[in-house]
């Protein structure tokens, strides 16, 4: 008899902060670059560079809105608002090791910026730098105790390196501070269920109360029950997924269920 273990699936996110430390009155007008180009001729300053860069983001214009960072920065190399602003823009770019450099950049100049620590750890974790990407998330936590986002993205992190009792206590921060968050509550029983804890079907029944139509979440209960030979009804649980649209379901309606 084949003897199968299936994988659960993680809902996960990694967040990154949003371009900030720009004044909004600045830029609000369709003719923003042509005014900018104009001050540039006049004044060809760290600020003016620094938001021309800004409206070039915005406009998808990258090439032009690294130039613009590089030159601001060659101006004013210890502009914490610079630095910040090209990370995000390497971050957009998928340019990992960059961004960490700028965000170091920040750290350096701001050591109690949260947001450059977490933006930093974004980075890491997307070269695979786990453990150095929670060392930042929890310097994240440790400035902004309520940085819900910080210890979801640890709690991930976490249950990636399989320390699930670790993650199980960022899950339990994050659903103190949104007690309706599914995907607090899925990872929450996933990492339950893979220490064993008795309680994991609590957090899997929670997690279908709180979202019935959503399939992964009928999934993972029906996992929970077949690999850990858990008395339910995996067999309603495998088909609501496939019905709310989750079709690898199917493989296992047919393996396990009679239709």
């Amino acid at each position: 008899m084949k003897i199968s273990f299936y994988l659960f699936l993680f809902f996960s996110y990694f967040s990154s902060y949003s371009q900030e430390y720009i004044e909004s009155e600045k830029i609000q007008n369709d003719k923003v670059i042509e005014d900018l180009n104009a001050s540039i001729a006049t004044d060809p300053s760290a600020e003016n560079y620094y938001y021309r860069g800004y409206d070039n983001y915005l406009n998808d214009d990258f090439v032009d809105a690294i130039s613009d960072y590089d030159k601001a920065v060659s101006l004013n190399p210890n502009d914490f608002n610079i630095y910040f602003s090209r990370g995000n823009l390497f971050l957009k770019l998928k340019d990992y090791e960059n961004a960490i450099n700028d965000f170091s950049k920040c750290i350096a100049l701001d050591e109690n910026s949260q947001k450059a620590y977490f933006n930093r750890a974004f980075a890491k974790r997307k070269i695979y730098n786990r453990t150095g990407a929670i060392e930042d998330y929890s310097k994240s936590i440790t400035l902004k105790a309520d940085n819900l986002a910080a210890y979801q993205n640890r709690g991930l992190l976490r249950k990636e390196l399989n320390l699930h009792k670790e993650a199980i206590v960022d899950f339990t921060e994050v659903i103190k501070m949104d007690p309706k968050s599914v995907d607090a509550f899925q990872n929450r029983a996933v990492s339950k269920a893979m220490i064993h804890a008795k309680d994991a079907l609590v957090d899997f029944d929670t997690a279908v109360n709180l979202a019935p139509e959503n399939a992964e979440t009928y999934f993972n209960r029906a996992l929970y029950y077949i690999n850990f030979k858990i008395k339910g009804n995996y067999c309603s649980d495998l088909k609501k997924a496939f019905n709310f649209g989750y079709l690898p379901a199917q493989e296992l309606i047919i393996e396990y269920c009679k239709i």
